[in-house]
């Protein structure tokens, strides 16, 4: 469940980036046509394209994550045993949770704090508690995922389902 969850919530992101991805054109476009067309300048590209550039990387990063293309260290889990690579996938997956949970409680704290100093603008910051709730989601699956690898290859079945975990 928590796959097919996992599963949606990617779908939705991938949306999430085409669309805010077209706005960030439209709106620059729509900047240099009032700038250079119109001679009007408009500051609406200039204050929105930098939240939607957070925007657009952040959720990227997400996605990164579930498919396992973040930033990974993993020289001398190489030459461990596989037993082992999954030990520290959990380990590894369990702090990445806890910090990513740690760090989506404070980003409520500061969404807040951001809308109570600059009203409707400050709203732009619930992009920093979806973020860090959207990593720590993915950091349970992924030590879920290497907890059931770990059982599977204790009781000797197949540990290479990863056509499950899609």
């Amino acid at each position: 469940m928590l796959v097919r969850i996992d599963n949606l919530l990617a779908k939705g992101e991938k949306f999430l980036v085409v669309l805010l991805f077209t706005v960030l054109i439209g709106l620059i476009v729509f900047s240099i046509f009032a700038r250079d067309v119109i001679g009007m300048p408009t500051y609406l590209a200039s204050e929105t394209s930098p939240a939607l550039v957070l925007w657009l990387s952040l959720l990227g990063a997400t996605l990164a994550l579930k498919s396992g293309r973040h930033i990974r260290i993993e020289l001398l889990l190489r030459f461990c045993p596989p037993a082992a690579r999954h030990l520290a996938g959990i380990i590894s997956a369990l702090f990445g949770l806890l910090a990513m949970g740690t760090l989506a409680v404070a980003a409520v704290a500061f969404c807040t704090n951001e809308m109570a100093i600059f009203g409707g603008k400050g709203l732009l910051a619930v992009v920093f508690p979806i973020f860090f709730s959207l990593c720590a989601f993915r950091f349970l699956c992924a030590a879920l995922a290497c907890l059931s690898r770990l059982i599977d290859q204790d009781r000797g079945g197949n540990p290479n389902h990863k056509a499950a975990l899609r």
